[in-house]
């Protein structure tokens, strides 16, 4: 429990950041890692696409409101595979 006008404790806030990315749906992901320093959030991963990157963004600055948020989530493509995968 923290005291009034304290700030909570950076592994709260990572636990809770990482809450509402699994469950917002316009993230839906478990794999963004978030670290806190000071009054700093810094996200890391991959998606796939420059929405679901913004939407990380987004969830991460209504949890965080009081945090600068540094969007450092990469795009990886999904393209189609390059060959036929020969399954025995």
């Amino acid at each position: 429990m923290t005291r009034e006008g304290s700030a909570p404790p950076p592994a709260y806030l990572v636990a809770r950041l990482r809450d509402a990315f699994a469950h917002d749906e316009r993230v839906a992901a478990l794999d963004i890692n978030v670290r806190i320093v000071g009054d700093a959030a810094f996200l890391t991963g991959t998606v796939t696409t420059p929405e679901r990157r913004d939407a990380c963004e987004s969830v991460a600055r209504e949890v965080l409101p009081d945090h600068v948020i540094h969007n450092q989530i990469a795009l990886i493509e999904q393209g189609a595979p390059s060959a036929a995968e020969d399954v025995r």
